[in-house]
């Protein structure tokens, strides 16, 4: 079974990586300041792949650009800017995580809970359960970039 799973939560995080690189390429460096519903785009991406890096185990990736774990949770809107161009690098990084981490589960290891996910916010969700709260996250965030574009009056990504 665990092929079977691993192969369809493999399509998710095609799926959901090649749809945020597709803003990454289209977004330019005014709207990626620019604030959209109170944040600035910016600060949503840094949402996305810090939720991404440290929803899976292993090492977690140094916060670029002076970027903190406040500003990930909206605690903070001042931080430095994530430069667009550091952004594109951290999601590119996280594709292989991500898939490695998919590819490493086994039929006992996709239900078993996530204790990365259980140490960050105390949930209790299921290997598989978490990748695809990852999917259905980064398409949640999409929605506002893809407003943002449509916005600004350039062609959305859907």
């Amino acid at each position: 079974m665990a092929s079977v799973m691993t192969d369809t939560l493999l399509k998710l995080s095609d799926d959901y990586f090649g749809m945020q690189a597709k803003f990454l390429e289209a977004c330019p460096e005014d709207l990626w300041v620019q604030k959209f519903a109170n944040w600035p785009i910016w600060q949503y991406f840094w949402h996305v792949l810090w939720i991404n890096d440290r929803f899976l185990p292993g090492p977690i990736t140094p916060n670029p650009a002076g970027t903190t774990d406040d500003s990930a949770l909206f605690k903070t809107q001042n931080d430095p800017v994530l430069p667009l161009a550091e952004a594109v690098k951290g999601w590119t990084a996280q594709k292989p995580k991500t898939d490695a981490f998919i590819r490493s589960l086994s039929d006992k290891d996709l239900l078993a809970r996530n204790e990365d996910v259980f140490k960050l916010i105390g949930v209790d969700w299921t290997n598989v359960v978490s990748v695809i709260k990852l999917h259905s996250h980064a398409f949640y965030h999409l929605g506002t970039f893809d407003a943002a574009l449509r916005g600004k009056g350039l062609a959305g990504i859907y």
